[in-house]
């Protein structure tokens, strides 16, 4: 018998709150989601040198990304750049390592555009492995235009021939449209 009110007693003692099954609190969700947000709007506002487009322009002659670390790849073979060198490397990455990297979040930089044939491509940036059912996601899109210089070597976009983004009309000034996207969980 007081086996019994000892086992009665325990059970109904624990407190099963939303995050017991391991899945995140909304709440959580939604400042992950905003905070990712606001990091994207603020780079993309930037009037130095780190802004979205030219973050997204910054290519080296391999056809990949100037500064990406070899020890570092996405799940297609490209270099990516690693969390702590994205952060040198742009506002974007700057941002986002000092709210979620520092606080043991992670987070894949994806960029996904059209290639001449009207086929969504993506390309990531930055890739820390399969996002969890919980993560979150934030984008901005950044127009391309041809005669935009590419920022690691000073040429412009429509000269380029081992871009990693394609020219998606090569008879228009606009060189492409890519949505930058950040998956944080």
């Amino acid at each position: 018998m007081v086996v019994l009110v000892a086992i009665l007693l325990a059970l109904q003692s624990v407190v099963i709150t939303p995050t017991t099954g391991g899945a995140a609190d909304r709440t959580v969700q939604s400042q992950m989601q905003q905070e990712a947000q606001d990091a994207l709007v603020v780079a993309a506002e930037d009037t130095d040198e780190n802004s979205l487009s030219q973050m997204v322009r910054y290519w080296d002659e391999d056809g990949g990304f100037e500064g990406t670390d070899d020890s570092f790849v996405d799940p297609h073979g490209n270099n990516v750049y690693s969390p702590g060198n994205f952060s040198d490397e742009s506002e974007l990455g700057e941002i986002l390592y000092d709210r979620f990297d520092e606080r043991g979040q992670n987070y894949n930089v994806e960029l996904h555009y059209s290639n001449e044939s009207d086929e969504t491509e993506n390309r990531s940036l930055v890739y820390q492995g399969s996002p969890s059912s919980n993560a979150v996601s934030a984008s901005y899109t950044v127009s391309l235009y041809n005669n935009q210089s590419v920022t690691a070597n000073n040429g412009n976009l429509d000269e380029e021939e081992d871009a990693p983004i394609e020219n998606q009309d090569k008879d228009e000034s606009l060189y492409n449209v890519v949505e930058v996207r950040v998956i944080v969980w």
